[in-house]
């Protein structure tokens, strides 16, 4: 279930980092730069996550 979550986040972001991306004349740069954020954020929550007992 995280890993469905996560990857819908990333979608969702790339999505929105495409259309703020357009308005700047770089759509593809702008969708890349969402989802790589999106994508340190949740490993870095995942991994987090783990630690907890």
């Amino acid at each position: 279930m995280r890993t469905v979550i996560s990857v819908s986040i990333i979608i969702i972001s790339s999505v929105i980092g495409f259309f703020m991306g357009s308005g700047m004349n770089d759509a593809m740069g702008g969708a890349a730069l969402f989802a790589l954020i999106a994508g340190f954020a949740c490993t870095i929550h995942a991994i987090e996550s783990m630690k907890k007992p």
